[in-house]
Formats: C-alpha cells, structure tokens, sequence
C-alpha cells in the first residue's frame, strides 16, 4: 500500500511541477488528485490520462496557444502604426576618440519618469554597431528632429561610415559627444538600464541635460514643429514630409542634398508613387521626378540612367506585391524583407555590365540580357 503511495505521490509531484513550470502560458483550472493519475485509480473517472500522456498533452497545448499569440504581432504592428511617434536621433561616440561618431534613427522615443529623476527611453535593435558603442560610451544625446529634418532621419538610419558627412553638427564642449543642429531639442543623456527584450534592447538613460531648439539653421518657426511618423493611408506623416521635400524640388523650392538623397531615397520616393498611383501611373512621376533631382546634382557620375531607373520601378514594384497588405505601408520593413532592392548591384543580375553602362541604356530602355525583369520576388 506504502509503495503504491509513494509511486501516486511522485507521479502527482511530477504533474504538479509541470503545471507550476507552465503556469502563466496557459491556464489551468482543474485541481488533480493523486488517485487521478494512479495506475489503479478510480474507474469512475473518464477518459483516464496517465501522467506522462498528461504531461505531454500541457506541453503540446501550451506550445499551441503559444504559437497562436503570434497572429497579434501583426495586429501589434498594424496599431502602432497609427500611433504619431516623434522621430529621435540618437547619437554617440567613442569615449577614447571623440571622432569617432555614430548615429541611430529611433521612433521608439518616450518619456518614463520625472521623480526622482527624469528618465526617457528608446529602442536599439540587436546586434548593431550602435548598440556595441553606446555600452561603450555610456553617454548620448537624444536629438528631436524637427519636420524639416527628413534628410538627417535618413543619413542616420543607415549604417554608413560617413552618417555625419555634410549633416550640421557639433561636438559638445564638456562630454565631446555629437548635437545635431537645427533640431526641436536635445537630450543629454547617461545609461540608466539596459533591458534585453526580443530581437531589441530598451534603453532608460537618466537626463542630465536639455539644450531647445539647438542651432536652428534658419531660425524660422517651422523648425519648431517636430518630425513625426505614423500612418495615414498611404503615407505615414514621415512619408508625407519626405515626399514633400521631392516636390518642392522640382518646383525649386528644396534644400535637398543631391549628393546624400540617392539609392535608398530614390526608392522610398518610388514606393510612395507606386502605392498611391499604381505601377503605370506612378513610372512616368518618378522619372519626372528623379530628372529634376539628377540635373542638380554636383557630381557627372550622378546622372539620370533611363534603364536603372525603369529597372528598380520594376524590381519595388515586385516587391510590393509579393509583400502581405498587412505590412506594404511600412517601407523599412519591405527593404528589410527584401534587401535587394537596396544592393545597386541588384541590376547585375539581369544585365551584362556591357549591355547596362552603355550611352543607349542610358537614354532608352532596354530589356535585360540576362534573365527577365522579375514580376514578384
């Protein structure tokens, strides 16, 4: 009797911890004797379970309803989306060499606290070379873009090695760390605590300091309206900025920086066209579009190619269909989906180098040599 005991005590032990280690991911609400799981229980019991059939069956539930949480990643996405999100620039530099700079666009901003002291937060993805220098640094500035400061939100969500390259700055006189100019404000800022969470990390960094309005470059009142982005049908405001600063260039009126807006911008400018006009509509806009930008351009190798041109129309076009309508309005994740689109070398797999570089295929479309322009990727 002792032993058949012992063996219900241990197998009710078992279940027990079990429940206990799955408590929380799914939710149990029968309590369980041990004559439940004893081999010689009561008969009366229907559909009797042994304790390893029994345990299996909470870990297979438990993984079911896990994997069925992941259906609201996508409602989470959606949603937030149309949450306004101020557009933050986080820069940093090496503590032993000041020269040594790095920015990180964030749309991940928020305040935390004000007592006892005055706490903010962003997100960094991981791993990144942002990442690796801020727990280097220790020490950063949050800069608040301002509505006019679309070309500073897309030198900084690049990791090239130039980001500060013709982008308005100084470096501070105390910590030597990096402030944009022209700004809404900017946060001088210590790491609080670091908290890694999924495929990001939460950054809480105590102020220290509040500079407004740093360096306004033109001193006018717009610069006083911050830089947001969310959704708004086809364009979030970001979007409706960044495209607006294409248009008031072809009516003369921008500040864009020919030599900083290329591949990527070209490519977020013809994303928005194609989603708002369609593919055929929105092709003869972009040229329209990229001519007039071309033509201000400093630099002879940065000129209008007709075939390149047509061929990215193509290749966006491609990647917006073969991309779920629940994640089309967000170009960061289509160029992040596919990365392609962003290799300029892209190109070479359609055409010979021969074919492509030529004074025709500059001028005049011309089918690709290699393989056909694709219809999805």
């Amino acid at each position: 009797m002792q032993k058949g005991f012992d063996k219900g005590y241990t197998e009710g032990l078992a279940i027990g911890k079990m429940i206990g280690k799955l408590r929380g991911m799914i939710e149990v609400n029968h309590i369980f004797s041990v004559d439940y799981f004893r081999e010689n229980g009561p008969k009366r019991v229907e559909n009797y379970t042994s304790p390893d059939d029994f345990v299996k069956q909470l870990e297979e539930k438990s993984l079911a309803e896990f994997s069925t949480s992941q259906g609201v990643v996508e409602d989470v996405r959606g949603i937030m989306r149309k949450v306004p999100q101020p557009v933050v620039v986080v820069t940093t530099s090496k503590p032993d060499d000041p020269n040594y700079r790095r920015g990180i666009t964030v749309a991940s901003f928020t305040s935390v606290c004000l007592e006892p002291d005055p706490l903010v937060s962003f997100c960094v993805r991981v791993p990144s070379r942002a990442s690796e220098l801020l727990h280097s640094s220790g020490s950063m500035v949050l800069n608040m873009l301002s509505h006019e400061q679309v070309q500073q939100s897309v030198a900084f969500s690049t990791p090239n090695a130039e980001q500060f390259k013709d982008i308005p700055f100084f470096d501070d006189p105390v910590t030597g760390l990096p402030v944009l100019m022209g700004t809404v404000g900017a946060m001088h800022c210590e790491a609080f605590k670091v908290i890694e969470l999924g495929d990001h990390e939460l950054w809480i960094t105590k102020v220290l300091k509040v500079e407004e309005g740093v360096g306004g470059e033109r001193g006018i009142r717009e610069e006083g309206h911050p830089l947001l982005y969310y959704e708004r049908g086809y364009r979030s405001v970001g979007d409706q900025v960044f495209m607006k600063a294409f248009e008031d260039e072809n009516k003369g009126e921008s500040t864009l920086d020919t030599v900083k807006w290329m591949h990527r911008a070209h490519l977020r400018m013809a994303w928005n066209f194609i989603r708002e006009l369609g593919p055929d509509a929105a092709e003869p806009k972009i040229k329209e579009t990229l001519r007039n930008h071309f033509k201000k351009s400093p630099k002879k190798s940065q000129d209008y190619h007709e075939t390149i041109t047509s061929f990215y129309i193509s290749l966006v076009s491609a990647a917006i269909k073969s991309f779920p309508a629940t994640d089309q309005s967000d170009f960061f994740d289509l160029v992040e989906k596919f990365p392609q689109l962003l290799d300029t070398k892209t190109i070479e797999n359609y055409y010979s180098v021969d074919k492509l570089y030529t004074d025709e295929a500059r001028h005049v479309f011309i089918k690709p040599d290699i393989q056909p322009l694709p219809t999805r990727l």
